[in-house]
């Protein structure tokens, strides 16, 4: 049996819109992502397992992963064998963690492997896209990239191989929290501007391209001083309940940064410390986060998605 772990991610990455995402690795080691379980059969399985495999839908024609399955056999690998596919969902739906690229991330990586198809980076990156935009409601790849690639990463049709690495501070520490409700990609995107202001495009660019250029160059303290989210955050704040509050309040705990991650409603704060991390986690957990929510102190993950053994820490 094949099982891959595709890790959770942050898209939108604040200066970043569409364009930076990061990979996430709690620092308990928890797995925060999905996993998938490819081997052998006498014909094609599918079946989903996870605390949140409830969530999806029942139909197997329906899932995003028995989609990618019956694309990569039709299109890709024909004469692949048949297989039992199973879908570990360990993340929640519409929760801003990249969910969607997760599945599909993890099924095209577990059967490029099983099948042995030596997809180049750049095809697979282009084929999760593809699948993964059926959810979001858009092709882009700022969750695509991290999830599958690990660590920071600028990614576009127009960076070489979908995605370049951008170097980071190891010892900054990252605050996810998930609220325990759901947010639909489609409708964080629908309260989008369709044009903005030439001055606000020019800010944009200057802000995301001092920011690359000042990681790239380990100039991270100035980076993040360059960090605010002026293209998102102003329209969808609104639709996530209790950020305000996070944003005004985590600050005076030791947060460096406080910004939605992806389309929301997962939060994350960036902090220098681990004693401000764990202050910033225990507010969340008493303001933020509902019984059916959850926070993780991070670092990024560097590795990506890969082959995990089934003991691996749940």
């Amino acid at each position: 049996m094949i099982s891959i772990y595709a890790p959770a991610s942050i898209g939108n990455f604040c200066v970043g819109f569409d364009s930076l995402g990061v990979a996430l690795a709690p620092v308990d080691g928890t797995l925060l992502g999905d996993i998938v379980h490819v081997e052998a059969a006498e014909k094609d399985q599918f079946s989903c397992i996870g605390p949140y495999a409830d969530k999806l839908p029942s139909e197997a024609e329906e899932n995003l992963a028995y989609q990618c399955l019956v694309h990569f056999r039709e299109h890709v690998a024909l004469d692949m064998p048949p297989v039992s596919l199973v879908l570990e969902k360990r993340l929640p739906i519409g929760s801003g963690l990249g969910s969607s690229a997760c599945s599909v991330v993890a099924t095209f990586a577990a059967l490029n492997k099983f099948a042995h198809t030596a997809l180049s980076q750049e095809a697979l990156i282009e084929l999760m896209a593809d699948f993964e935009g059926k959810v979001s409601g858009a092709r882009h790849y700022d969750n695509i990239t991290p999830c599958y690639l690990g660590g920071l990463q600028l990614t576009a049709d127009l960076v070489p191989n979908k995605a370049m690495s951008l170097p980071v501070d190891e010892a900054w520490y990252y605050v996810a929290a998930y609220p325990g409700f759901s947010l639909n990609t489609a409708k964080a995107r629908a309260v989008m501007p369709d044009s903005i202001s030439s001055h606000d495009s020019v800010e944009f660019a200057q802000r995301l391209s001092s920011y690359c250029l000042l990681m790239q160059s380990a100039r991270f303290d100035e980076a993040l001083a360059l960090m605010q989210d002026t293209m998102a955050e102003p329209y969808r704040q609104g639709l996530i309940t209790g950020y305000s509050d996070a944003k005004a309040a985590l600050p005076e705990l030791g947060a460096e940064l406080v910004s939605i991650s992806g389309a929301g409603p997962t939060l994350f704060t960036i902090c220098k410390t681990l004693n401000a991390a764990e202050q910033c986690q225990a507010w969340l957990r008493q303001h933020y986060i509902n019984e059916h929510g959850f926070s993780h102190i991070c670092k990024l993950d560097n590795q990506g998605t890969r082959a995990i053994s089934l003991g691996a820490k749940s």
